[in-house]
């Protein structure tokens, strides 16, 4: 359970009392300077304002609670100089009180939650260190000796070697500890994606300069003049951190002006790759994909209408889904960093509907036209099938018929007595030639249906098998290709065929010229001739339907022919 607003307000307004009483009893302290109250007094009430002004904010957020923590455990720690013992022995117990506060801030910035368990077992020794270690090592620590400013402890118990191995326990705990820290911090430093490092760097550089700093000041001897230095780093530092955490907490407003300027580009029309650099710039992510959605089957697509997958748990990407009058239109996945900025993702959401509903409409007839063409593709494919058969059905069934029933009246030729009628011969002669003939236009409609050649040794092969049989010059250029897809040969076949029909037929071509060059995934097929020209796809000759059949591969048919200087049919298909 989170606590309240008025938890956090009230724990505020204990941090302001404990300041307004300890910081004039530290300020009369000999053994400390006015800029140490100045800096205890400055560097506290920025963790209490800061944490209350981030709960306010982001009251879902723990992170304000704990800055506020912070702050009363800053002004705890010098409850000891207030002239009182009984005082002076509260102030001994929480002597580094808001440690464990920050310790626990940095490791649950800026969720507010610490996640791992490692992580949980980290903070949770922090803790104990400090509120039962310190507190039970203060019962054997008496600093009235030092001077009359120093009150007694009034639980004292008088054992110096406990004192030293409760000191020295505790020291260690918190070299360890802090040790942990850095490597959490390194570690998740180095998962983090860009928009979660802006977010952490300014924090985790503040919090390890301040650290380092610290560390080489204490090590110094009290004289050295560079421990000044490095103290005063660390201070610096520790004033900066809560307005580094502030900052962090409170990214709506800071991405306020990004989305305005959002707002101001979409007044004009951007095209799909345009508005997902703008929302992308908008939420500080680059990554970001725009899908949308595609009712009838209820999943997202990309621009182009492709399916566009969602991420899966633990991805690091996340998904929001966008809504227009009440139905879903598309969804922006991002970095899972994105979700502490809900404020901002509604913004930018709410922002760009109408452009993304209106790019959702392009977006399913791509998707719809892709589906189209991959059905066309199927057609075309299983017409090529059916064509193969129907070949192999006449090759292996029809023909085979004609071509016995032929060797059976040349036998019953052969078989006639020297004296038998001439009227018969001549009939079984007829019979005969009439069923070569009928053979050889069984064969021709066969190949026209489908070359069996072209199926056994490919599209080069048959090609050479087309130009041996045209009756007119025919030059072709073909280097050796692998093996295409079927349909992808038949097509090309069919187009070479019908366009040397044409420039013999009707173009009265004296020279054509067939060139096949293969591509980057791409197969280019080319027929010249020096006919008459004037050919057109738009004339409904048989180059319309094969160009219906070269798009239905998502390749392209062009026809060059101006009158009287020839004609060059062109196609290209994907392979």
């Amino acid at each position: 359970m989170r606590p309240g607003r008025g938890v956090v307000y009230s724990l505020s307004a204990v941090g302001v009392l404990l300041a307004a009483v300890v910081l004039p009893s530290k300020a009369g302290d000999v053994e400390h300077s006015m800029w140490e109250s100045v800096f205890t007094g400055f560097s506290g009430i920025l963790f209490i304002g800061a944490g209350a002004v981030a709960q306010h904010r982001r009251p879902d957020n723990r992170v304000g609670l704990l800055m506020v923590l912070v702050g009363v455990g800053w002004f705890a720690e010098d409850v000891r100089f207030i002239p009182f013992p009984v005082t002076h022995t509260v102030g001994l117990m929480l002597s580094t009180a808001s440690s464990a506060f920050l310790a626990h801030l940095v490791l649950a910035f800026p969720t507010g939650r610490l996640g791992s368990r490692p992580v949980r077992w980290l903070v949770g020794t922090t803790y104990v260190a400090v509120f039962v270690l310190v507190p039970f090592g203060s019962l054997f620590q008496d600093l009235s000796g030092i001077g009359p400013a120093y009150q007694r402890n009034l639980l004292l118990v008088d054992s110096p070697a406990m004192l030293l191995l409760l000191t020295r326990l505790v020291a260690a705990i918190g070299a360890v500890a802090a040790g942990a820290m850095v490597v959490v911090l390194v570690q998740r430093w180095m998962r983090a994606s860009p928009p979660q490092r802006r977010l952490l760097g300014p924090v985790f550089l503040t919090f390890l300069v301040g650290g380092l700093a610290s560390t080489a000041g204490n090590a110094m001897s009290q004289f050295d003049p560079v421990r000044i230095g490095a103290l005063t780093v660390y201070q610096l530092a520790f004033c900066v951190l809560p307005l580094v955490f502030l900052a962090g907490v409170l990214r709506v407003r800071l991405g306020r002006t990004a989305v305005a300027e959002l707002l101001i580009d979409l007044q004009r029309p951007l095209s799909p790759v345009d508005l997902r650099d703008r929302l992308g710039t908008a939420l500080g992510d680059r990554s970001l994909q725009v899908g949308y959605w595609r009712p009838d089957v209820g999943d997202l697509v990309d621009a182009a209408g492709a399916p566009l997958a969602t991420p899966a748990p633990g991805s690091g990407r996340a998904v929001t889904y966008v809504d227009r009058a009440g139905k879903r239109v598309a969804a922006l996945i991002h970095d899972v960093a994105l979700c502490e900025d809900a404020h901002v993702l509604r913004a930018v959401t709410a922002a760009a509907g109408l452009s993304l509903e209106n790019q959702r409409l392009t977006a399913e007839v791509r998707a719809q036209l892709g589906e189209v063409r991959a059905s066309r593709a199927r057609i075309v494919t299983a017409v090529a099938e059916e064509r193969r058969r129907m070949e192999r059905d006449l090759h292996d069934g029809v023909q085979q018929h004609v071509v016995a029933a032929a060797i059976g009246i040349r036998a019953v030729e052969s078989q006639l007595a020297p004296d038998a009628d001439d009227g018969v011969r001549v009939l079984l002669r007829t019979c005969g030639e009439g069923l070569d003939t009928a053979l050889a236009d069984l064969r021709s409609l066969a190949r026209g249906i489908h070359p069996a050649i072209l199926s056994e040794d490919g599209l080069v092969a048959a090609l050479q098998s087309l130009v041996e049989r045209v009756p007119a010059p025919v030059d072709l250029a073909a280097a050796e290709i692998p093996r295409l897809p079927f349909a992808v040969e038949a097509t090309a076949y069919f187009v070479v065929a019908e366009a040397v029909t044409n420039a013999i037929k009707h173009a009265q071509a004296d020279r054509i010229r067939i060139t096949v060059v293969p591509g980057p995934g791409v197969i280019r097929v080319a027929v010249r001739d020096d006919g008459t020209g004037g050919a057109a796809l738009t004339a409904g000759s048989g180059l319309l339907g094969l160009a219906d059949r070269v798009r239905a591969l998502d390749g392209d048919l062009v026809v060059e022919s101006e009158p009287g200087r020839g004609t060059t049919v062109t196609a290209v298909l994907p392979v």
